[in-house]
């Protein structure tokens, strides 16, 4: 949820950068990556992956994510 959080935080309506939401969580680059995949495979985020890394990509080739409606969903049902 924390993630989630971030992500609605940061850019809660369009894919922004994964470096920019571990910006606000500080956690490891990997690490983030391999929790936005679970998210993904649990339907709360959609990502995009780049062949080109670059600054605001991840270390996985993560370089967007999106709060799905799913997502925002389950936001709204915790608060």
């Amino acid at each position: 949820m924390e993630i989630l959080r971030a992500i609605d935080a940061v850019s809660p309506k369009s894919f922004i950068s994964p470096v920019k939401v571990n910006d606000v969580l500080g956690m490891d680059a990997v690490e983030l990556g391999n929790r936005l995949n679970l998210l993904k495979k649990s339907g709360l985020v959609d990502l995009m992956t780049s062949e080109y890394p670059s600054s605001l990509t991840l270390p996985n080739a993560i370089s967007k994510v999106y709060l799905t409606d799913l997502g925002r969903k389950s936001l709204k049902a915790k608060k």
